[in-house]
């Protein structure tokens, strides 16, 4: 891994934009906002940048990579879309939506970035910066979130900046992102496949395809061997803290991560509290949940206790990330 880089950070704008697709283009790491989370980006097709993503992120090799493109056009570039694929990416992207597709003959996305998988990761991001970086550069550009691999997901540049400053090139900074969970990651198999709830819900794919979206297998999900998607290792985006779920007291000393109006036993013993809505929003929940446990990680408790949040909407995705966090480490 390169050690010791002096980490340049640019506020985004056009001229970020080109120091980006420069970086990028010398084989350098280069952090940037989406829609989703910070992304951490190297050149899709150089397999030596790559292997200096996985070093900085300290990130399993056989884990894949979402490669990012700024049309649809470049992505059946890399990838074979079938008509199911083709209309999820019509209706949701740019979006945080990612499609797991067979890859093309002679698809440029380095062997290591797709974990030896004959499939690859495909998404269009949102964000006006990622797009702008992506035109620039002219390529497809594989960005996992920008963090040291297990921690909790970055959105803003200073989260960034803490994890992984003296290991990258370049950050930009774009301010905090809107979504605050990763994208949603549907494999279009035989039979399309929700492989990662994310920052699409479930319900909204399923009115596009017509059809109910199926679940991995048993043995791929919450397994630490080589997974189909990226995100799906068993521990993931773990705080330094233990996590417990579904408190209905906080005990004394630990942190609450709450959620809606109820005011659990023990409250006014907690070493800290941050509720990700008041008002039972599930989306601003996302939108908050991992700078919240950032927060409340940087105030060293033993354990962070976390409210029960619904299994809907975005609620799914919510409580995927927080499973993770949870397993035993």
């Amino acid at each position: 891994m390169k050690t010791g880089l002096e980490t340049l950070i640019l506020p985004a704008g056009d001229a970020a934009a080109g120091a980006a697709a420069r970086t990028l283009a010398a084989g350098g790491l280069v952090a940037f906002p989406t829609e989703t989370v910070y992304g951490l980006g190297a050149d899709a097709a150089n397999a030596t940048a790559i292997a200096h993503l996985y070093a900085a992120k300290g990130r399993p090799a056989f884990n894949p990579l979402i490669a990012h493109v700024a049309d649809i056009a470049a992505a059946q570039a890399i990838g074979r879309f079938d008509a199911r694929a083709l209309k999820l990416a019509q209706a949701f992207w740019p979006g945080p939506l990612t499609l797991v597709v067979p890859k093309t003959d002679g698809c440029p996305v380095a062997d290591l970035a797709t974990a030896g998988l004959d499939t690859v990761a495909i998404r269009i991001p949102a964000h006006p910066v990622a797009q702008a970086i992506l035109r620039a550069f002219g390529g497809a550009v594989v960005a996992p979130s920008a963090n040291i691999s297990g921690h909790v997901s970055p959105t803003l540049a200073a989260h960034v900046e803490s994890d992984l400053a003296g290991r990258i090139d370049l950050i930009i900074d774009g301010g905090p992102v809107a979504v605050g969970v990763e994208s949603t990651i549907v494999g279009c198999f035989d039979a399309p496949i929700l492989l990662r709830p994310g920052g699409l819900s479930r319900e909204r794919i399923e009115a596009v395809l017509g059809a109910a979206l199926e679940r991995p297998p048993a043995e791929a999900e919450g397994d630490d061997s080589q997974p189909l998607a990226p995100g799906m290792l068993a521990s993931h985006y773990a705080p330094r803290a233990n996590v417990r779920l579904n408190a209905r007291e906080v005990a004394p000393g630990e942190a609450l991560l709450a959620f809606g109006p109820s005011r659990l036993p023990g409250l006014d013993a907690a070493a800290a509290v941050m509720n990700l809505s008041p008002a039972g929003d599930l989306d601003e929940a996302a939108a908050n949940l991992f700078g919240y446990l950032r927060t409340l990680d940087a105030k060293s408790p033993r354990t962070i206790a976390v409210m029960t949040i619904p299994e809907e909407e975005l609620g799914e995705a919510i409580n995927d990330r927080l499973r993770r966090a949870a397993v035993a480490r």
